[in-house]
């Protein structure tokens, strides 16, 4: 990575984006050798991602024919504007932000148990509440399903995270980040306020 002091290899960086990310992008090679990327709702334990999708189409033949694979994950701050460091200067705009790119391989699941451990996963990240008896491959109304649902993980070869609040900017110009954030109070502002804040001394 060109900026280091934005790297992250922190395991809690993971933890947090795959928890409070509901989207990642699955990344695919092609015959033609143009990258193919699918938006996917996705589930981590441990490392390992999981999602599901069907046995057949474009996905699946693409990872039975090339199995090396990227996922990203996402998670935007606030967008800060130019203006609040350079009046009437465009290059200073930027957008902060989390995440988490990884190299690794995709195959299909095989064994009900994994299956059913991730599809609880995914069902525990999505749906929060509840409102479902737990899936088990045991059972037999899931064992039925589980036969027929694909379920696929992306095991980590490596991953990289980037963590973007304005590290390479002046302590006093985060500062003034913080302020106008907070002036402004907008979807992720405050969050994105508290993130800066971490990074200041004293």
């Amino acid at each position: 990575m060109r900026r280091s002091e934005l790297e992250s290899v922190d395991g809690a960086l993971f933890s947090e984006l795959a928890v409070t990310c509901e989207v990642g992008y699955l990344s695919l090679v092609t015959a033609t050798g143009y990258p193919r990327a699918i938006a996917l709702n996705f589930a981590a334990i441990d490392e390992t991602v999981y999602f599901h999708g069907a046995l057949d189409g474009e996905k699946f033949e693409l990872i039975l024919a090339n199995p090396r694979a990227g996922f990203t994950i996402v998670k935007a701050y606030s967008y800060i504007p130019s203006y609040w460091s350079a009046p009437h200067y465009a290059c200073p705009a930027t957008q902060f932000f989390k995440s988490i790119e990884i190299k690794g391989t995709c195959s299909a699941v095989d064994d009900p148990f994994e299956k059913a451990r991730a599809l609880g996963a995914l069902m525990d990240k999505h749906q929060p509440e509840g409102g479902f008896d737990p899936i088990d491959s045991e059972v037999p109304v899931y064992a039925k399903a589980l036969e027929g649902v694909g379920v696929f993980r992306v095991v980590p070869e490596s991953w990289t995270g980037k963590v973007k609040f304005g590290q390479n900017e002046p302590e006093k110009l985060r500062r003034i980040f913080v302020e106008k954030l907070r002036e402004r109070g907008g979807f992720m502002d405050e969050e994105t306020a508290l993130e800066i804040e971490s990074g200041l001394s004293g």
